[in-house]
């Protein structure tokens, strides 16, 4: 399932503070795909974050929780975010980032042409708390 994303900039940041105040998602992100070639991808968006070290992360379609979800469509979950480590294609280095230990991922699409270009994810870092099919169609309900 293929989300629709906001239009505007505003929409995007008022996307995410609404994930992060009505529910108990410690961290909540949007990362979007550059339009234009080598077409990186940046966590933009963010609530919840203890550093500003989300704003150097760049990421390449396929990579990566946000480049999966990117290149498939398709929403991902994990629990066991630490897991993953440099050499692994789901590195994840906004779970390292912000602590993260498990998250949920669903794909926005552009409204125009259909085409996924960002990332809505939100996640936990106790260790305690996991996130499941569930998760995934709360954030989903969040964008309707």
């Amino acid at each position: 399932m293929v989300t629709e994303e906001p239009s505007t900039i505003y929409d995007y940041q008022k996307l995410v503070n609404r994930v992060y105040h009505h529910s108990d998602f410690e961290f909540v992100g949007i990362a979007l795909q550059a339009e234009l070639y080598p077409y990186p991808i940046k966590w933009c968006f963010v609530a919840g974050n203890r550093n500003e070290r989300f704003r150097k992360i760049t990421l390449r379609r396929g990579f990566e929780i946000a480049g999966l979800v990117l290149r498939t469509g398709k929403p991902f979950y994990s629990n066991d975010l630490p897991k993953y480590t440099l050499s692994s294609a789901m590195y994840t280095p906004i779970a390292g980032a912000e602590a993260l230990t498990a998250a949920a991922a669903i794909p926005l699409s552009s409204s125009t042409m259909g085409v996924v270009t960002g990332v809505l994810l939100a996640g936990y870092r106790d260790g305690k708390r996991q996130v499941s099919q569930e998760s995934v169609k709360q954030l989903q309900g969040f964008i309707h």
